[in-house]
């Protein structure tokens, strides 16, 4: 599998930090109330790997949002959370008196608009620090189980960076991923882009 070496890594964790912090600010501008984002945990795995060796028995029942952004590398972004902290975090930006069967009525618009404000936070974070330009779709909801993950059945040269992140709002602390879909071309140059920065802050 490509790799990234730890320098490498660790500019991703910053640049993905960023990018959750503005996403943070965002939410909680939209919750009226303190939102915090963890700093991401960022790993490289395969498709396949994803289910087994990541996201584990917790998330069976998912609701996850995606994106396909375009530019100088694309990739497919997905925010995703397990369905009962999907509802979790819906029931704060809800009513919170709303049944858990009045929620669910608004769980994909409310995950939509979650999922595009992290996502492109954390994609225009690397373009700015880059200099590049992405031009993002609309998100698209879905739900799913950990059997059954659209990306699971991508065989060939993809490769997922996947970013574990905790969500705390209203002291409620719930654990999510964003996954970031790559070919192996296009982690090559996000690679490159990364390397770019990194001589430019002075590392390399």
């Amino acid at each position: 599998m490509f790799q990234l070496n730890e320098l490498q890594y660790d500019a991703l964790r910053e640049l993905f930090n960023l990018g959750v912090g503005r996403a943070a600010r965002s939410l909680s501008l939209m919750v009226q109330d303190a939102v915090e984002l963890s700093t991401p945990v960022v790993t490289l795995v395969k498709p396949a790997d994803v289910a087994t060796t990541l996201l584990g028995s917790e998330f069976r029942q998912l609701s996850l949002v995606m994106i396909d952004f375009t530019g100088p590398f694309d990739a497919q972004a997905i925010l995703l959370f397990p369905e009962r902290n999907a509802l979790a975090i819906i029931s704060h930006m809800l009513d919170p008196d709303m049944s858990p069967e009045e929620l669910s009525e608004f769980e994909q618009e409310a995950m939509c608009e979650i999922g595009n404000i992290i996502l492109n936070a954390c994609i225009s974070a690397l373009a700015d620090e880059f200099a590049v330009e992405f031009q993002g779709g609309l998100p698209m909801h879905y739900f799913s189980d950990t059997d059954s993950l659209p990306l699971l059945d991508l065989g060939g040269d993809r490769i997922v960076l996947l970013l574990q992140i905790h969500l705390t709002m209203r002291q409620e602390r719930i654990q999510g991923h964003l996954i970031f879909l790559l070919s192996v071309s296009s982690l090559a140059i996000l690679r490159e882009c990364v390397d770019a920065y990194l001589t430019r802050v002075g590392v390399i």
